[in-house]
């Protein structure tokens, strides 16, 4: 959930509005970013100086690792709605996220090396993503995912909630997205 404020914090400071699939992709790819970065730009190595490293150990591979982030980020955000954190509002007819006073207060508390290191990335990653179109925002993280476009349509398929509750005709207890 910090990663996420953090987002938000770094988005409002480049007056991004970020609607779900932006937030998720820049919060996945700030903590990734050599997935965007070519291996030798002053980026990348601003980022190894801040102790950012090109090789993760991870069980899965970075389009497995995206899509199951993506699924935890819509949970988050509901909690940082109800904790006040973050606010969801409504722009150019999108559902957008904005951080409140009391988000940017705890995002300015946050003071770890990583916490510095995290927003130095999300500086670099959320222009390159934000000047994307939504159907070039998926072409380019199919490359950066090197990604089956099969795992794409795991994004857009409802969760079990959404799934019951229109099953159901009742109302979902987060579709806040």
């Amino acid at each position: 959930m910090a990663q996420i404020i953090l987002v938000l914090v770094g988005a409002r400071a480049q007056e991004a509005k970020l609607d779900i699939e932006r937030l998720s992709v820049i919060e996945f790819l700030s903590a990734n970013p050599f997935l965007v970065l070519e291996a030798d730009s002053p980026n990348s190595n601003q980022l190894r100086l801040q102790g950012f490293g090109r090789h993760s150990i991870a069980y899965a591979s970075p389009s497995q690792r995206f899509v199951s982030r993506r699924e935890r980020v819509t949970s988050d955000i509901a909690q940082l709605v109800a904790f006040g954190l973050v606010r969801l509002t409504v722009h150019e007819g999108k559902r957008v996220f904005t951080v409140t006073e009391l988000g940017q207060l705890s995002a300015d508390r946050l003071c770890s090396v990583y916490a510095d290191a995290y927003r130095l990335s999300v500086a670099t990653v959320t222009p390159l993503v934000m000047k994307l179109s939504p159907q070039k925002m998926r072409e380019c993280l199919q490359t950066w995912l090197r990604a089956d476009p099969v795992l794409f349509d795991l994004i857009d398929s409802p969760s079990i909630d959404e799934f019951q509750a229109e099953t159901s005709g009742l109302p979902s207890r987060d579709l806040l997205f």
